[in-house]
């Protein structure tokens, strides 16, 4: 599985680190095999773990051969494999008035952990990945989400596919992008089915999002740069929208 491209043909999952795992296992995945390095691993851990793994295969490595396979620097010595389908829009089970986050051609793996940290913190009701240029199961993306790729409700689909679900569910999308017509995200309202729709680090939002999305709005700038960090510009909007939501319940 040294190759992406190996591991997303074969739809193999590689989950490092027992809070990854313990979150993972709530999701729909078949479990493969469970790889461990006694001298890292604690005997309370494996005992926790290895019930869940019965059926899969047990490989024992030792610290150097491990650190080859890890991915990340603080290590719990526990890498577990599973095999998964990647999740599709008929997946998405949606309340009254979802707060949905739509992401088109994501490139950064970190960006997208970040922003789902966010959908997870937030309590969003689903995250859905448009057109995207790096892999949902990528282990940079499980590192940066902490494990949160399992706990937020997500799907892959294409930009046609996810507008024509949009407007099947009746829910207002929102695109946050440069344009001249856009408005300041605060003064919107996001209490009713909201979606707000970002774009690529590089490009932002395609045509056919600007086209598509009721309302265009922007995060207004105080200094010299003209734009914020996608995972950080799709927090501060979220974190608004369950701001106003929050006055809403209570109100």
């Amino acid at each position: 599985m040294n190759k992406p491209s190996d591991r997303i043909e074969r739809g193999w999952v590689m989950v490092e680190g027992l809070r990854e795992i313990r979150m993972a296992l709530n999701f729909p995945m078949q479990a493969l095999e469970l790889m461990v390095c006694r001298d890292i691993c604690s005997e309370d851990e494996l005992k926790w773990i290895e019930p869940h793994f019965v059926s899969a295969m047990k490989t024992e490595v030792n610290a150097e051969v491990f650190s080859r396979l890890a991915y990340r620097e603080n290590k719990d010595g526990i890498i577990a494999i599973f095999k998964a389908e990647v999740p599709r829009l008929f997946s998405l089970n949606l309340p009254s008035n979802p707060l949905i986050i739509v992401l088109e051609s994501i490139e950064k793996p970190g960006n997208l952990g970040a922003i789902l940290r966010t959908a997870d913190a937030a309590g969003c009701d689903a995250l859905i990945v448009c057109d995207p240029r790096t892999d949902i199961f990528n282990p940079n993306v499980i590192r940066a989400s902490l494990g949160t790729v399992f706990s937020v409700p997500i799907a892959v689909a294409e930009t046609k596919e996810a507008m024509q679900w949009l407007e099947k569910h009746h829910v207002k999308s929102f695109a946050a992008a440069l344009v001249d017509e856009a408005r300041s995200y605060t003064e919107l309202d996001y209490t009713q089915g909201t979606a707000i729709v970002l774009g690529s680090e590089a490009e932002g939002l395609s045509s056919f999002w600007l086209r598509y999305c009721q309302q265009k709005i922007i995060i207004p700038m105080r200094g010299k740069v003209d734009s914020l960090n996608v995972s950080v510009a799709a927090g501060v909007i979220i974190f608004e929208a369950v701001r106003q939501r929050s006055q809403s319940n209570n109100a």
